[in-house]
């Protein structure tokens, strides 16, 4: 199971009624059939839960690439959603106090934390969701999705200027009709150009509701392997002659008929 060519000659046992195939050939556009992160890599396996070999492209996961930032902001909404936030807060710096946006970002990043603890002795829990963007001269801020009691808007502002000197602080309720993923779509999709912090998102321990327990290996995978190489080139080097199979979501097998 160690050789791209038991992966290659492995035939599916078990396959949805009409899976989504492809033969692959040297002219065939894999990449875009694959439709998955550019800088992946793939795993092979052998899934004794869908009873086939299996290859599954492993994302990169980092918010610079557009298909894995996009399909986080997915992610993130839907819990959002459920976590049913009440407001939206949004913290501001003032670059008159820093050298570079970097700098203010580094400092005032860490007195987030001691405005929360003052808000949580007054008004009792305060969980969130933060997410940074940059203004259009490159200086941070940050916007909150929050879940609290009320929260007077010039304790947060006089505290939030204590700690760091900057005035500006907006605070809102959540209106009934507020949708999660179109507010994190329009700050999540800007953080492509924040080169120096990975740093775009935090949240709270108790922001989002805990999620029932799942089986950490659902595919019961064994005998896997990493290859630093994307999927579609796997494919290309490895298997010309093979239909590959999307077997299950996110999730490949392989019929290997020769070429004639």
């Amino acid at each position: 199971m160690n050789s791209t060519t038991n992966h290659c000659q492995k035939t599916t046992e078990k396959t949805p009624a009409d899976p989504r195939s492809l033969l692959i050939t040297a002219n065939r556009d894999i990449r875009s059939w694959l439709a998955t992160c550019p800088h992946a890599q793939t795993l092979s396996a052998y899934s004794l839960a869908l009873r086939s070999s299996v290859l599954i492209p492993l994302p990169c996961k980092r918010w610079s690439c557009r298909f894995c930032a996009e399909a986080k902001t997915s992610f993130l909404a839907a819990r959002t959603r459920d976590a049913r936030p009440n407001r939206l807060m949004t913290l501001t710096v003032n670059p008159a106090h820093y050298d570079t946006p970097r700098q203010a970002f580094d400092e005032t990043r860490s007195k987030i934390a001691p405005l929360m603890r003052t808000l949580r002795g007054k008004f009792g829990d305060v969980e969130y969701l933060r997410v940074t963007e940059l203004t259009r001269k490159g200086w941070p801020h940050y916007h909150f999705l929050v879940r609290s009691g009320y929260l007077p808007h010039s304790v947060v502002r006089d505290r939030w200027q204590e700690l760091t000197g900057a005035q500006i602080v907006d605070l809102r309720p959540c209106s009934r009709n507020f949708r999660a993923y179109t507010y994190l779509l329009k700050y999540l999709t800007k953080m492509h150009s924040i080169g120096w912090t990975n740093r775009h998102v935090s949240y709270t321990r108790k922001f989002f509701p805990p999620r029932p327990d799942r089986d950490s290996n659902s595919l019961d995978l064994q005998e896997t392997e990493v290859h630093e190489i994307h999927l579609a080139s796997y494919l290309a080097e490895s298997c010309s002659g093979a239909t590959v199979v999307e077997i299950a979501p996110g999730v490949y097998t392989l019929n290997y008929s020769p070429l004639n």
